[in-house]
């Protein structure tokens, strides 16, 4: 018995070879065509037995092919930034290339540049609502990575549901008066009025799990400053479910872009630089294209959402 394709072939055409048998009379017992034992007796005279080793029929050219320039370009944006297909597609868009978002995952998986992900948790269908630019903004609190100067310091974050705006600032404690601080500096520096907030049970936060029960009329609690502050300003102050932070998961996923697109890529000397450099990458991040927003950035979206309020 033949043990690979090309003893198959040669123990077709033998017959042939030693003039045993005809062409047409081999291929009408033989489970190959006419044409097939013709391409085999020319590469065998030509090259031999090992001529009828099979061989690929992928072309060796495509005339559609990505040239080199767009691939190595596409690379390059990749390991500088880090960005998914989708936003590489907008990204060159604006270069004047242009390339099919399939076609940007094809490369980037053949260059071994995607991320390996566990196996894919069961995804529920949950109905988005549609928000205005400020009726909702979840606000979280990060801790820096490292210490600078043997001192922690902590992030504040507040973004946007409807544009994802964004913004962040440093503390060196996460205190009842930190939070209020950084509420009001988010009230004069948000480019729209802020409706509600939406936080964690933290106690810079609330004390709903701290304090209700002390309180010596439980129906009628002390408030937190916190929540004293958000009556203040007319803001309503929703509260996610204790142990779950996916509730808050926009301000959550920004936390992860910012822990591999900044904290991995810096180091700190001082405080003022930290503060320097955040305030940069937030600018930075607020000019960033956004899946969530079909390709704009959140300023741009912000500038369209005036326009259509004049307009409208």
């Amino acid at each position: 018995m033949p043990k690979s394709t090309k003893e198959e072939k040669h123990r077709w055409i033998k017959p042939i070879l030693d003039k045993e048998m005809s062409i047409k009379n081999m291929a009408k017992v033989c489970p190959f065509s006419e044409r097939a034992l013709k391409y085999w007796l020319a590469d065998f005279r030509k090259f031999g037995i090992d001529g009828l080793e099979n061989r690929s029929t992928r072309p060796k050219t495509n005339p559609n092919e990505t040239s080199i320039r767009i691939k190595e370009r596409i690379i390059e944006l990749r390991k500088e930034t880090n960005l998914c297909s989708k936003k590489l597609n907008w990204r060159l868009k604006k270069e004047g290339i242009f390339v099919l978002t399939s076609v940007i995952g094809k490369i980037l998986k053949a260059e071994g540049l995607v991320r390996k992900y566990r196996i894919r948790k069961l995804k529920y269908k949950y109905i988005k609502v549609p928000l205005s630019r400020g009726e909702l903004i979840e606000i979280d609190v990060k801790y820096a990575p490292d210490l600078i100067g043997n001192k922690q310091y902590y992030q504040f974050t507040a973004i946007d549901c409807a544009s994802r705006w964004r913004y962040l600032k440093i503390y060196d404690n996460y205190s009842n008066y930190d939070s209020i601080n950084f509420l009001e500096e988010l009230i004069k520096i948000a480019p729209f009025r802020i409706r509600s907030v939406k936080t964690d049970n933290g106690s810079n936060f609330t004390n709903r799990y701290t304090g209700y029960l002390k309180s010596s009329d439980p129906f009628n609690p002390r408030l937190h400053d916190f929540d004293l502050m958000c009556q203040k300003f007319n803001i309503i102050h929703y509260l996610i479910d204790p142990g779950k932070p996916q509730q808050n998961g926009k301000v959550e996923r920004s936390h992860r872009e910012d822990q591999e697109k900044f904290y991995k890529r810096n180091k700190f000397k001082n405080l003022k630089e930290l503060e320097m450099k955040i305030k940069a990458w937030n600018n930075e991040y607020n000019n960033l294209e956004h899946c969530g927003l079909n390709g704009l950035s959140p300023n741009e979206f912000l500038r369209l959402s005036e326009v259509q309020n004049v307009c409208g």
